[in-house]
């Protein structure tokens, strides 16, 4: 063959590398706006003005910034999607969503967003299995562990023992009232569905698994001691893939402590 037939070879194989390349940088460059602007409509929604008594002061058990005491438009949240009765909030993580519960399909929101418009970051949900006023044993949320760092991917932060240590509050809001829990264990488990296969309503059978959660000892995995759970509180169960693991989840559970009106 011709140099120069080398030569037009070697530029169509550039050619495609660049539009190759130039595609793939588009789909990224549609993903950051995509995640910019959900970011925008939530911070327009949920906006952090002090009102009334607590206006000057900080209420009690304030986290590493202002969400406690947080005026959440739950109003115009409910507007937009009815679906929406919560609102969830990690200190030292990018959680920080609206919660829903779709009534015809557990799983819709895992790829529907909060607006109930498909997105394959779907939505921050429970299943119907659970009451909405958290007063179910064991209150579990799902979420994506997306790429980018949004919806429940900041959850693995908790793999550092550091960070596990520092951060031990999850904030849960809804139109009447705000949940305070403490962190009290972080580990990967199996693919089993939670509500399903443990009754959690059974005492003796949520102390066992209680019991059990306390003793793990796998690597990466952290329990906090000193944090008293038994059978009688009721906890929360935030739920995410692990990365090129699709038989295991990573859970983050925490345990009521704080119930108090938002009025």
């Amino acid at each position: 063959m011709k140099k120069s037939g080398w030569k037009i070879i070697l530029g169509v194989a550039v050619l495609v590398c660049v539009i190759c390349l130039g595609r793939f940088g588009w789909v990224k460059y549609q993903d950051y706006k995509t995640e910019q602007a959900r970011k925008a409509t939530l911070k327009e929604i949920a906006s952090t003005e002090f009102t009334g008594e607590n206006e000057g002061k900080e209420p009690e058990k304030v986290p590493s910034g202002v969400k406690h005491g947080q005026k959440i438009n739950f109003k115009k949240l409910i507007k937009i999607n009815s679906d929406i009765y919560a609102w969830i909030y990690v200190p030292g993580t990018r959680i920080d969503y609206p919660v829903a519960q779709s009534q015809e399909s557990d799983d819709h929101y895992l790829k529907y967003n909060f607006k109930n418009e498909p997105e394959f970051a779907g939505c921050i949900y429970t299943e119907k299995a659970n009451k909405k006023d958290f007063s179910d044993p064991n209150t579990v949320f799902y979420g994506h562990n997306m790429r980018n760092g949004s919806m429940f991917q900041n959850l693995h932060k908790f793999e550092d023992e550091a960070f596990f240590k520092k951060h031990k509050e999850v904030y849960v809001y809804t139109p009447k009232k705000t949940y305070t829990y403490t962190i009290f264990a972080a580990y990967k488990f199996d693919d089993r569905h939670l509500l399903k296969t443990f009754n959690f309503k059974n005492k003796k059978k949520f102390e066992n698994y209680l019991r059990n959660v306390k003793n793990i000892r796998d690597m990466g995995s952290h329990v906090r001691k000193d944090q008293e759970v038994t059978s009688n509180d009721k906890i929360i169960t935030l739920s995410t893939c692990v990365g090129g693991q699709p038989n295991n989840r990573y859970l983050v559970q925490a345990v009521l402590t704080d119930e108090r009106s938002t009025k």
